[in-house]
């Protein structure tokens, strides 16, 4: 008996974020990427570290857009639109959501 992984077909868990833009636009995110993973955790300590400086702001941004574009409809999210849309405690308060719903999806089950 042969068995077969069609990675196209699995379920994923999404994270679903809906933006405060005039057309409330409704992300359905999934799961990050290695290197996506990686910008995050340095983001974290963001957090942790009162001392923000313009280059940790923009990469702070940069890595919620790539976050953000990792959605089901594939629509890009830039910084700089991030960056007229959010204000900083929207950034922390995203990465902070997008981080526990990470953790959960890794504790959960198979």
């Amino acid at each position: 008996m042969s068995k077969s992984l069609n990675f196209n077909t699995i379920k994923k868990n999404i994270f679903t974020v809906t933006l405060a833009d005039k057309d409330k636009t409704t992300l359905l995110i999934t799961t990050p990427t290695k290197a996506i993973f990686e910008n995050l955790l340095e983001m974290q300590d963001v957090n942790e570290n009162s001392n923000v400086d313009a280059e940790t702001l923009n990469d702070l941004y940069e890595t919620c857009a790539m976050i953000m574009s990792r959605n089901k409809a594939k629509i890009e999210v830039t910084r700089e639109e991030l960056e007229n849309l959010f204000d900083f405690e929207d950034i922390m308060i995203f990465i902070k959501s997008y981080t526990q719903f990470v953790n959960d999806v890794a504790s959960q089950k198979n």
